[in-house]
């Protein structure tokens, strides 16, 4: 019994040791551990906020440049429509105005009738005209438009790139504690939060 008694307390004072070579161990990883390595997480925070919202704002754009390349589209084709009718009344009003001639063995009240016809059509040729003039314009608005956006897109696309190289370099840099390859990932994030207002700053200008 007392023999058992002495390998229990031997055991305890094993443990007691380790615990405190760990302790130890654990004070002196805290005291060596570089200031700038608290920096980390609030960096690879920022930047994986800003990637998150540059992936939003991608996608928005996106669908924003689809709107306009179907509302382009869309203008396009009612500027077809509006030409076609204004060729078509035109040749409607040529023909009326053939039956008009002198010539022409119409009664006078035929060719009243289609006095009045011919100028109904004349009188629509304008309208028509502006309104296919119009929807070209609008297509070309449109195609401007949907440009516009996927260049933003694109350079957004960089900006998250260099905000996810920013998030790597800053969790390899607390890995092996070398503080270059952190400036080296707070530069990469810099660069995304620059490129990120220059593309707002851009586009609030333009408007």
């Amino acid at each position: 019994m007392h023999k058992s008694h002495k390998a229990i307390k031997a055991l305890k004072d094993i443990t007691a040791t380790l615990a405190a070579g760990d302790t130890k161990r654990a004070s002196a990883d805290d005291t060596n551990t570089p200031s700038w390595v608290n920096q980390v997480a609030m960096l690879t925070g920022a930047l994986a906020a800003l990637a998150g919202f540059l992936t939003v704002r991608t996608t928005t754009l996106t669908n924003e440049a689809i709107y306009e390349s179907n509302q382009a589209i869309l203008s396009q084709t009612q500027a077809s429509d509006a030409w076609s009718e204004y060729e078509a009344d035109s040749i409607k009003a040529n023909i009326f105005e053939t039956q008009l001639l002198p010539s022409s063995p119409f009664s006078r009240q035929d060719k009243a009738k289609l006095k009045e016809m011919d100028d109904t059509l004349r009188t629509r040729q304008p309208i028509l005209k502006q309104t296919a003039e119009d929807k070209i314009k609008d297509r070309e608005t449109h195609l401007g438009q949907g440009l516009k956006r996927l260049g933003e897109k694109d350079v957004l696309g960089y900006a998250g790139m260099a905000a996810q190289l920013g998030i790597a370099l800053a969790s390899v840099a607390a890995l092996t504690r070398q503080r270059a390859i952190f400036y080296i990932g707070a530069a990469a994030g810099g660069a995304a939060v620059i490129v990120t207002a220059y593309v707002f700053i851009s586009a609030y200008i333009a408007s």
